[in-house]
């Protein structure tokens, strides 16, 4: 059994990626709530991913592999009105609201990845008695 060929682990570790990505995203954004005329940004990924992932039914853990390797990661600005005089568009609440749901989105991916090495290691040591 290769790891790198599990499917489950590179699709947690390309999720973890877009997460990461999105919690930068986003303190980015709330940094700048202050910047006249900066224009919040950002990150999407699953919608992509889920697309790619639409017609798996028949190939191969490799193929899979390389299509979620291939699902892309974009970050892209919001051209919503401003409610600012400034130009600004950074909704503070909306932003600190996706930070949250970022982190608990991440903290659950951490999770599953480490319960799939326990999983892993368990078979591992009582691969040996």
């Amino acid at each position: 059994m290769n790891i790198s060929e599990s499917n489950n682990l590179n699709l947690l570790n390309k999720s973890l990626n877009g997460l990461w990505l999105r919690q930068q995203i986003t303190m980015e954004n709330i940094a700048n709530y202050s910047t006249p005329g900066y224009k919040s940004k950002y990150v999407e990924f699953e919608n992509l991913l889920r697309s790619n992932l639409e017609n798996i039914d028949g190939k191969t853990k490799s193929q899979i592999n390389n299509q979620i390797n291939s699902s892309s990661i974009l970050i892209d600005e919001n051209e919503n009105l401003s409610l600012r005089l400034d130009g600004n568009n950074v909704d503070l609440d909306k932003e600190n609201l996706q930070l949250a749901k970022t982190q608990i989105q991440y903290m659950y991916n951490v999770a599953e990845m480490n319960s799939y090495f326990s999983k892993l290691k368990s078979v591992i040591s009582e691969g040996k008695k």
